[in-house]
């Protein structure tokens, strides 16, 4: 199933108009275009020259979790209560001759267990999908339930393991209240909304912070090279 028709409040026409002005603020975005290495990986597993960052296979060094491949980068953390409209956007090149399903992009909260509020992954056949989740208690575990309005879509645009480039743009509203909004447009295209709201009276745990994480994150280690180029996060003003 694709998702092409934005949530209420955005239209597509706006989020063209956004897109097309060039988003030319990314030193307002900081925290959250502040990047550094997530946990520590393997020697030459993740590099920058200039303007691109090249990610190759790492053993997951991260405490917890049951993923065997890890090579990622993530930004400073925002509040839950922090409001404001941001996208990142960068342009990669995926090579790999495996068909390995790998997270690209990543809202985490630092949970411990779960799959965080959102993942954006790349399927075996390339296209792209969204995965959320609520983490029921604080403890460290997997009892977890689904964000059943992230989770389902799939797009219809894909990543190739050849290494063409593609255009990654993933728009980010932030509510102020541990939620946001989220759309993935794909060399121009919109292919994926949705939305992750914090459900009160639940025993779900609220989220401390907000941070992203871009690499390349996997179930089991595979051979690939990506690069990701021109990568930034810009704070924009969406409206609606």
């Amino acid at each position: 199933m694709n998702t092409r028709t934005p949530l209420t409040g955005l239209t597509l026409l706006l989020g063209a108009i956004v897109l097309a002005c060039g988003l030319a603020r990314p030193a307002q975005a900081t925290p959250l275009n502040d990047w550094s290495i997530s946990c520590s990986v393997d020697a030459g597993a993740i590099t920058r020259k200039g303007k691109v960052w090249t990610f190759r296979p790492s053993t997951n060094r991260c405490p917890g979790g049951t993923f065997g491949q890890r090579a990622e980068i993530k930004t400073r953390e925002i509040a839950p209560t922090h409001r404001g409209d941001y996208v990142f956007e960068t342009t990669v090149r995926m090579q790999s001759p495996a068909r390995e399903r790998f997270d690209i992009f990543q809202i985490h909260d630092g949970r411990n267990g779960c799959a965080p509020p959102l993942k954006v992954e790349v399927l075996p056949d390339g296209r792209l999908s969204f995965d959320s989740a609520y983490k029921v208690g604080t403890a460290p575990g997997n009892t977890c339930v689904p964000v059943r309005a992230l989770n389902g879509a799939v797009s219809t645009g894909r990543i190739s393991r050849d290494g063409t480039p593609h255009r990654l743009q993933i728009i980010l509203s932030f509510d102020g209240k541990s939620g946001f909004r989220v759309w993935v447009t794909l060399d121009g295209r919109q292919e994926l909304a949705g939305a992750y709201s914090f459900v009160e009276g639940r025993t779900y745990a609220r989220s401390r912070h907000f941070y992203f994480k871009h690499g390349v994150y996997s179930k089991t280690m595979f051979d690939y090279e990506m690069r990701s180029t021109g990568m930034k996060v810009s704070k924009v003003r969406l409206g609606g």
